[in-house]
């Protein structure tokens, strides 16, 4: 019997298509899956489904928590906030509601703030990747890799050193270059209102 699935409305589809842009981009395991799918091929929940017992031992399980903050530094996010709508009126995008605009719309809007988000970028922080390697090589983990930068994903066994495929080289900020201020009051104000007298 075929599952009937319910259609995604379409601010949903907008953001998920950002998402699955960059996992595409990505993966080439990911993007292999899609190009076979766009043929016609049958998804997991559409094809009649195999059942196989099979007894699995999980050896270990790693999983890493997420960092906890003693303080949040409030004027970095609300500079960075500050930064995005200057150059790409990044708030006034999420601000406003979309469903009334044709596809080509928002495209269009889409591109004008990709380029104002990667000058952001640019401008501010450099940022490189976590490994190197080009993806989908096999690479070796060393049984004492930091969990943080590194995450192993399937089946993990034993102490390691640890083979795998590179999946997503990763990213991390090896410099940040945020506009030094002297009043911070002012942060909170992403833009100002606008009256034409």
């Amino acid at each position: 019997m075929t599952q009937k699935i319910k259609a995604v409305s379409f601010v949903p589809r907008f953001f998920g298509a950002f998402g699955q842009f960059f996992k595409y981009m990505g993966s080439g395991d990911y993007a292999a899956r899609c190009q076979q799918a766009n043929k016609g091929e049958l998804f997991a929940f559409e094809a009649e489904p195999t059942v196989i017992t099979e007894t699995v031992e999980v050896i270990r399980e790693i999983e890493v928590m997420a960092p906890a903050l003693d303080t949040v530094n409030e004027d970095g996010a609300h500079q960075l906030l500050l930064l995005l709508q200057q150059e790409a009126r990044f708030i006034d995008f999420l601000q406003e509601s979309i469903d009334d605009y044709a596809d080509a719309d928002v495209g269009a809007a889409a591109r004008q703030i990709h380029a104002g988000c990667s000058k952001v970028l640019t401008q501010h922080f450099t940022i490189e990747v976590v490994n190197s390697a080009a993806e989908n090589s096999r690479i070796e983990i060393p049984a004492d890799y930091d969990a943080k930068q590194i995450k192993l994903e399937g089946r993990v066994e034993g102490a390691g050193p640890y083979t795998g495929t590179l999946i997503h080289p990763g990213w991390k900020v090896t410099d940040t270059r945020l506009p030094k201020v002297t009043n911070t009051e002012s942060l909170t104000i992403l833009a100002p209102a606008e009256v034409e007298v």
